[in-house]
């Protein structure tokens, strides 16, 4: 049985994030989505918090019983992702984990914390964005490349008062959401 696994700061979610998971949700058994409290790799933490940046994702993944939303993070002071796999291999004994990561992570991800311990514990899957180039390391993945929405969400939160340059890459429910509750002005 295959676990996928994406975790991220989802700040905020956008429509590159959907269609990772509804690429991969196809292929799991289970599919869990885990936004971090705040990246070791990062200078700043999330702008939402941790409850708004669950909330958007429910928004967009409403009903989809293979997709849970876990908060396993939201207590840590910084996010290992070494400590979630260890999380999930304990409560998913037989399953098969895979981690989906961005080639801008994977570019990186020599400076993860236990990342030979990562790879010895899941199947590494890297999603790139149109343009991404993938750097040699050394490191066995798989690469899918069918990922097509060339989205950030830094981008969104510089351009959150542009709805032209935004609306295209942000599910409408997420974007009501963000409005509604002022994040990002």
């Amino acid at each position: 049985m295959d676990l996928y696994f994406f975790g991220g700061s989802f700040d905020p979610p956008h429509l590159g994030h959907k269609e990772i998971i509804n690429h991969f949700i196809g292929k799991s058994d289970i599919f869990i989505v885990c936004p971090s409290y705040k990246s070791p790799l990062k200078d700043a933490g999330p702008i939402a918090s941790f409850l708004q940046r669950k909330e958007m994702l429910q928004l967009m993944f409403p009903d989809n019983e293979k997709l849970s939303i876990i908060d396993y993070e939201i207590h840590k002071k910084i996010s290992y992702t070494i400590d979630t796999i260890k999380y999930l291999k304990c409560i998913y004994l037989n399953y098969q984990i895979h981690l989906i990561i961005g080639a801008d992570q994977f570019n990186k991800f020599c400076l993860w914390k236990d990342y030979e311990n990562i790879l010895n514990s899941v199947t590494l899957q890297v999603v790139s964005r149109p343009g991404d180039q993938i750097i040699d390391n050394n490191i066995s993945f798989k690469h899918t490349k069918l990922i097509n929405v060339d989205a950030s969400s830094s981008f969104v939160r510089k351009n959150i008062f542009n709805i032209n340059e935004i609306s295209g890459i942000l599910d409408q429910s997420v974007l009501k959401y963000i409005n509604s509750k002022g994040l990002y002005n």
